[in-house]
C-alpha cells in the first residue's frame, strides 16, 4: 500500500492523469495510499451466524421465562415504533412534493413527481401492518421492525415514489445480507458517516419553518415541548428524549380529553329561541333558570370533574372561575337546571353513573332538572339515561323536550303551579287559624 510503485503513481500521473484502464488504477491507488496516510477505518468483516430463515416459535415453554422477563420492555418497544411509524408516516404525506411537467420522446406532456403523490395514512393500517410484520419476523428471530423517519426519507429522497419502493428495498435488504455482505469489507467508516449527516440534516431541515410558524401565531407551549425534548435529547440521549417528549404529548392529551367542556347559555336579546355561551356577553339571563350547554360525549375520563365544573357554574356563573371567590349567582337563580345534551352524542355507564349523581343532587335540594335536545329514543344515550334511572329521577319523559325553549315553557309552568299550590297552602292556614 505504501510502495514505491504507488509513491511513482501519485507523483508522476497524479490523479486520472492516465486514460484508460491505466489511468483508473492510478486513482484507485492514489485513494488507497492517501487512506493509508489518513489511517481511515474501514468497516471490516461483517459475519453472519445461523441458518437464514430458520423458523422459531417464540412461544416455547421453554422460552415463556423470557418473554414475561421482556414483556413490559417490548411493550415500551411496540408503543415507540408505533408513534414513530405514524408520524414519519404523516409528516411525508404532508411534506411537499414538486411535480414537474415534461415531454416525453413522442411529444406528449406527462407529470413527473419527486416523492410519493397523493398518499394518504390510516393509523389503524398502519398498526395492522407491523404488527403482522413483527409477527411473522419473530418467527424467524427477526428484531423489531418499524418505520423510520430517517429511512423513509432517505427512500423519498432517493426517487420513491411508490409505496412499492419499500418492497423493492427491502428486498435489496435481504439480498445483500446473504450473498455481499463480504463486499462492505472495505467500505471507510467516513462513508457511512457522511450519510448518516446528511439523513440528520434533512431531518432537521424543517425545524426553523416549523418554528418561525410558531413562533408567529404564538404557539408557546409546542415551542417550549421542542426546546425540551432537544435539550434532553442532547444532554442525554434519544431514547430519554423520545420519552419526554412522548409523556408530555400524553400529559397534554389527557388534560383536553379529562376537562369538560360545558358552559351556561344565555337567550340573544331580541330573540325567542336563540341561545349562546354567556362567555360572549350582551345576553339575557333566565330569571331563577341555569341552562347548561354539554357540547361533547360524556365518558368516565371527562365526568370526573364534572360536578365540581357544574358547582362553579352555580356559584360563580363560569367554570373557569376560582372556588375561592365569593358568590357571584344566589341559590334563587338556581332553582331550575336545563341541560343542552345536543352534543352528547355516546353515553357510557360510568358517565351515566355520575350523570343520575348530578341529577339526584338536584332534586334532594328541590332544584327542577330538565334535559333538552336529547338523541332519539332508539339511541344509545337515552336507553342508558332510562335503565340507569336519570329519566325517572328527573320526573319522567316530559322533562325531556326538544329545545331550550320547551324546557323554559316547562320550568315556568311549574314555577306558577307549585306557586298557586303554595298560594292555596297559605290561605288555608290561615283559614285554619281563624278557626
Amino acid at each position: 500500500m505504501m510502495g514505491s510503485d504507488g509513491d511513482t503513481a501519485v507523483h508522476s500521473s497524479g490523479f486520472g492523469a492516465g486514460n484508460g484502464e491505466g489511468g483508473a488504477v492510478h486513482e484507485v491507488r492514489g485513494v488507497e495510499t492517501l487512506l493509508g496516510f489518513m489511517r481511515s477505518d474501514i468497516l471490516g468483516d461483517l459475519k453472519t451466524t445461523g441458518k437464514p430463515f430458520q423458523v422459531h416459535f417464540p412461544f416455547q415453554p421453554s422460552m415463556m421465562e423470557h418473554v414475561t422477563d421482556a414483556f413490559s420492555t417490548s411493550f415500551l418497544i411496540a408503543l415507540l415504533g408505533f408513534f414513530e411509524s405514524s408520524v414519519a408516516a404523516k409528516s411525508l404525506a404532508n411534506s411537499t412534493t414538486k411535480i414537474e411537467k415534461k415531454v416525453d420522446k413522442d411529444g406528449n406532456e406527462y407529470e413527473e413527481a419527486d416523492g410519493i403523490v397523493n398518499m394518504t395514512v390510516s393509523a389503524n393500517r398502519e398498526l395492522v401492518a407491523l404488527g403482522v410484520a413483527n409477527i411473522f419476523g419473530g418467527l424467524f428471530m427477526g428484531i423489531p421492525a418499524f418505520g423510520g423517519y430517517g429511512r423513509s426519507l432517505v427512500n423519498k429522497n432517493t426517487g420513491g415514489k411508490t409505496p412499492m419502493s419499500s418492497v423493492f428495498l427491502s428486498l435489496i435488504t435481504v439480498f445483500c445480507i446473504l450473498f455481499l455482505l463480504p463486499y462492505f469489507h472495505y467500505i471507510p467508516k467516513g462513508v457511512l458517516a457522511a450519510m448518516i449527516s446528511v439523513v440528520a440534516y434533512s431531518l432537521i431541515e424543517e425545524a426553523p419553518h416549523d418554528i418561525h410558524f410558531f413562533w408567529s401565531i404564538k404557539g408557546w407551549n409546542e415551542i417550549l415541548l421542542m426546546v425540551l425534548i432537544f435539550l434532553t435529547t442532547f444532554f442525554w440521549n434519544l431514547r430519554i428524549g423520545i420519552a419526554v417528549g412522548i409523556g408530555l404529548s400524553l400529559l397534554r392529551l389527557l388534560k383536553h380529553a379529562t376537562r369538560p367542556r360545558i358552559q351556561i347559555l344565555g337567550r340573544v336579546p331580541g330573540s325567542r329561541n336563540h341561545f349562546d355561551s354567556a362567555e360572549h356577553g350582551g345576553l339575557e339571563f333566565i330569571p331563577h333558570v341555569l341552562i347548561v350547554k354539554i357540547p361533547e360525549p360524556l365518558t368516565f375520563a371527562n365526568t370526573g370533574s364534572l360536578k365540581d365544573r357544574l358547582r362553579r357554574l352555580e356559584v360563580h356563573g363560569t367554570s373557569a372561575a376560582h372556588p375561592a371567590l365569593p358568590r357571584v349567582r344566589s341559590q334563587q337563580q338556581n332553582r331550575n337546571v336545563v341541560f343542552d345534551v345536543h352534543g352528547v352524542t355516546s353515553l357510557d355507564p360510568a358517565a351515566a353513573q355520575v350523570l343520575l349523581e348530578i341529577v339526584s343532587g338536584y332534586r334532594e335540594r328541590g332544584t327542577r332538572v330538565f334535559f333538552c335536545r336529547v338523541p332519539s329514543r332508539r339511541s344509545q344515550v337515552w336507553k342508558l339515561m332510562l335503565a340507569s334511572g336519570i329519566v325517572e329521577v328527573c320526573g319522567g319523559e316530559s322533562h325531556f323536550l326538544r329545545g331550550v325553549e320547551q324546557a323554559l315553557e316547562m320550568a315556568d309552568h311549574e314555577e306558577r303551579a307549585d306557586s298557586l299550590r303554595e298560594d292555596g297552602a297559605s290561605v288555608e292556614e290561615g283559614r285554619a287559624a281563624t278557626t
